[in-house]
């Protein structure tokens, strides 16, 4: 979608997965990065990736700070002498956190969806803002 905006792109088709699809498919990659690496090192950076995914939407700050919280939960583990042992998978947390900070119409919503509701936003409060 970035190509396309950006650059006039036309050639990338919409893959249509909605938010809550898009977590679901890199919370499978994230636990099995996580299986291969040590979860100390490698969780802030699966993290990082999906962090950006609900800005600008209504408690995306709420939803950022859950997920600072889920990644540094295995150092703090690691500081306290405990091991992930009996916590649940990284991909259960992330759809946890956004269950619980992010309303269901903005999870349905694929992030071009996203995007154009945005953007029609900003034009009415710019045309309010003008009369």
């Amino acid at each position: 979608m970035a190509d396309r905006l950006l650059y006039n792109d036309s050639s990338e088709e919409s893959c249509g997965l909605t938010r809550w699809q898009i977590l679901q498919e890199y919370g499978r990659h994230a636990d099995g990065e996580e299986s291969m690496w040590d979860p100390v090192k490698i969780r802030r950076f699966l993290i990082k990736a999906i962090t950006p995914l609900f800005t600008g939407e209504t408690n995306a700050k709420r939803y950022r700070i859950a997920l600072d919280e889920i990644a540094g939960r295995p150092k703090q583990l690691q500081q306290q002498g405990k091991s992930l042992d009996g916590e649940p998978p990284l991909s259960e947390l992330i759809l946890q956190a956004a269950e619980e900070h992010l309303s269901p119409a903005v999870l349905a919503a694929t992030p071009e969806e996203s995007h154009a509701q945005r953007c029609w936003k900003e034009k009415n409060i710019d045309s309010s803002q003008v009369a």
